[in-house]
């Protein structure tokens, strides 16, 4: 509606004036306190006054907005900012509109509302967030100018003339009258006949970085997100899901002087996100074990625990005519629940299989199934008896296999005691990765 735009207008105006008066005070409140004669106080009264009317001046409404209209070309409200390629580039930027989407792709006009760039004076980037300035439907003063429509402006305005000026002055903001490329940017030669050819001069899209930007602080910082992780911690209930992004990368555009790329860019700190596009790491199937005999010795669970079994067995033979003493047993403890957990993060890729796998390996001990297939609708109810029977085939398996890495020739081996505490080990771990 273009009257509310009007009096957002006529409010940001006010707002910037109200803050350069603020400002003019704290300054004048300083060159005060230096005062230490009459003629002084004299001068600087008569500063202040001339200071006062002149910015008085400035931020009547007619008159901010013809400074507004003859500054607006200094500035380029774009989605497609050339500065992104290189900071010292100097080509044009680009106003997308109405390009038309393809739905196998991401890009810019994939977003509802793609939110508009400023590039160039930093100085004149008040006349940027002018353009940027929405009714109460959401429409922008710039989407009107781009309409070749005044209305917001009208009521504004002295006579048709001044009104006519700021239209061709802000529209300065909308276009380049001389579209060229630049030696820093980017650019490809295409060939489209025999010595002809187009020169392509892709430009980075700050709108889809910002709806990129915008999603991601989302999804890590907003208090939304935020509750939704403390139930997940808690393990409560939550009606909105838990969105994140995994492996990001993050470039700096501009170093520390962000706001010399664009306004967006300036906003944004310079960060810009990147997804994690790498191709999945390949990992062979693992064959499912069928018999007793195939479960810890499996080759998948013998290879990722032969290095810890041996820095146990290596440990132990080192401190073999040294006394026991509380540290050395925590560090076997830890040594034993590193393996604990390698067994069951490996077991948990079986535990994914479709329920009911387990049914066509008959061999395959109940206990061994219930653990492999949990999701199985042949257990009618939970049975700790299983847990009980894995624990003791674990400790039994890690003591046998220590004594084996300690070498033919040890000096020493484990009893049923170490086993028995290994069980005991495994068991906890079996309820608390339940």
């Amino acid at each position: 509606m273009p009257t509310t735009l009007t009096q957002h207008i006529a409010q940001y105006i006010a707002d910037r004036r109200a803050m350069k008066v603020e400002a003019l005070e704290k300054e004048c409140d300083k060159e005060k306190a230096k005062i230490t004669s009459a003629d002084d106080a004299d001068t600087f009264e008569a500063n202040r006054s001339a200071k006062v009317a002149k910015l008085e001046l400035d931020f009547t409404v007619t008159h901010w907005l013809d400074s507004a209209a003859k500054r607006a070309g200094q500035i380029s409200m774009a989605t497609h900012a050339i500065k992104f390629s290189h900071s010292a580039a100097k080509g044009t930027n680009v106003l997308a509109e109405n390009l038309g989407s393809d739905s196998r792709y991401v890009d810019t006009f994939s977003i509802a509302s793609p939110a508009v760039d400023a590039v160039g004076n930093a100085a004149a980037l008040d006349v940027a967030r002018l353009l940027q300035l929405k009714d109460d439907a959401g429409k922008s003063l710039l989407e009107y100018l781009q309409e070749d429509s005044i209305e917001p402006l009208s009521p504004l305005a002295n006579t048709p003339e001044q009104l006519q000026e700021w239209q061709h002055g802000l529209k300065q903001a909308l276009r380049d009258a001389a579209p060229s490329s630049h030696t820093l940017a980017k650019q490809v030669y295409f060939p489209v006949a025999q010595g002809e050819y187009h020169l392509l001069a892709p430009l980075y899209s700050s709108s889809l970085s910002q709806a990129l930007y915008s999603e991601i602080n989302h999804s890590r910082f907003s208090q939304e997100m935020k509750a939704v992780r403390d139930a997940k911690k808690a393990n409560l209930p939550c009606e909105n899901l838990l969105v994140a992004y995994p492996n990001l990368a993050v470039t700096i555009s501009g170093g520390s002087k962000p706001q010399n790329v664009s306004q967006l860019n300036s906003g944004r700190g310079g960060r810009t996100y990147l997804l994690d596009t790498r191709p999945p790491t390949w990992r062979n199937q693992q064959q499912q074990p069928k018999d007793s005999n195939q479960l810890f010795n499996h080759s998948s669970l013998l290879f990722n625990t032969e290095r810890t079994v041996k820095r146990i067995a290596d440990f132990m033979l080192c401190m073999l005519h040294k006394p026991s003493n509380l540290k050395r047993r925590e560090y076997i403890q830890r040594m034993v629940e590193q393996i604990g957990e390698q067994v069951i993060n490996d077991i948990a890729i079986w535990q994914q299989q479709p329920a009911g796998w387990t049914n066509t390996y008959h061999q395959l001990p109940l206990h061994h199934a219930q653990w492999l297939d949990p999701n199985n609708p042949r257990w009618t109810e939970e049975n700790d008896d299983w847990r009980d029977r894995v624990s003791t085939e674990f400790g039994f398996w890690l003591k046998d296999r220590i004594d084996k890495a300690a070498g033919s020739g040890q000096t020493f081996r484990l009893s049923q005691g170490e086993a028995d505490e290994w069980r005991q080990t495994f068991k906890q771990l079996l309820w608390e990765m339940k």
